[in-house]
């Protein structure tokens, strides 16, 4: 079967489409047939190397990919994702073993492209917002609002009765307030304007682009900062104990997920679907930034 492997930890032109064995599945495992598979940041730093000192896989080739829709052999539409590297499974492939444990249904009303779209970063979204204790009538501000895990994060904040404020780059706003920001201020200026509007700050700051420091001053005394960069975890300060969050496998949760984004609870974005032999586009477009939903790869 083809599969996109990388040779080496020297970043996207490491990356090859090459034909690999056939997986075969163990105990307690299943044969996915990827239907399609989407990119997310995390894929351009596992070619730097990025998670091998945390225990990721250092052995080449390995094939590349965390999320993934498909088929199982009984017919099954399903999605889920894997923690590559760590489990030494990539889902840039034309099939894939995997625990039975980590796959969720697909729902009818959701296509397997947006359902590739949805998993790590919809499960990112769902662990900041449930660590962040985000409630009804809180004042949240979500950085990188108009991103991936970021959109996620105001659509849930929002569903559970919490006021958004977007922090990002002009050029975002309308899409951030399309996601449900009920307000937007620029990333460049945020402390002022922040705490121009709202004086006491916010009560909970969920940081999807590693702020840090710098969203942390608009939190209010006492209130609550979660990141989804590890490395951006800022002080303990003015009674606010910050803290991180890490996507893994989770099927219960990815089925709760899709079956609000097939009833249309939940907006999934994809920018652009492209065929494997397309994937340097693909990660050259990851790369370049600014996109508006994810990039999904196709067999």
């Amino acid at each position: 079967m083809r599969a996109i492997v990388l040779t080496s930890f020297a970043g996207p032109d490491a990356l090859e489409l090459v034909d690999v064995p056939d997986p075969t599945p163990g105990e307690a495992e299943e044969l996915v047939s990827v239907r399609a598979a989407s990119l997310g940041p995390w894929d351009l730093s596992v070619t730097r190397g990025a998670f091998a000192a945390a225990g990721g896989s250092s052995e080449f080739p390995q094939v590349q990919g965390w999320d993934f829709s498909g088929e199982t052999v009984d017919g099954r539409r399903v999605l889920g994702c894997v923690a590559q590297p760590w489990m030494g499974i990539g889902t840039f492939a034309e099939q894939i073993a995997v625990p039975s444990a980590i796959l969720a249904p697909l729902p009818e009303g959701l296509d397997v492209v947006e359902g590739s779209a949805l998993p790590v970063s919809g499960l990112a979204a769902r662990l900041l917002v449930e660590t962040a204790g985000v409630s009804e009538g809180d004042l949240v501000l979500v950085t990188g609002a108009a991103g991936m895990v970021g959109g996620f994060a105001s659509q849930l904040a929002v569903e559970r009765g919490a006021r958004v404020i977007a922090a990002v780059r002009e050029s975002e706003a309308d899409e951030a307030r399309r996601l449900g920001a009920a307000a937007v201020v620029d990333t460049n200026d945020m402390e002022v304007a922040v705490r121009g509007e709202w004086q006491d700050g916010v009560d909970a700051c969920l940081d999807t682009v590693g702020l840090g420091s710098d969203a942390l001053v608009c939190v209010r005394d006492g209130g609550a900062f979660v990141t989804s960069v590890p490395s951006a975890v800022p002080d303990h300060a003015r009674g606010i104990s910050p803290g991180t969050i890490q996507a893994t496998p989770d099927a219960d949760a990815t089925a709760e997920l899709a079956a609000r984004a097939a009833a249309g609870a939940l907006t999934v974005r994809v920018a652009e679907t492209l065929p494997f032999e397309r994937f340097r586009d693909a990660y050259t477009q990851l790369e370049r930034g600014g996109l508006r939903g994810k990039i999904v790869l196709t067999p």
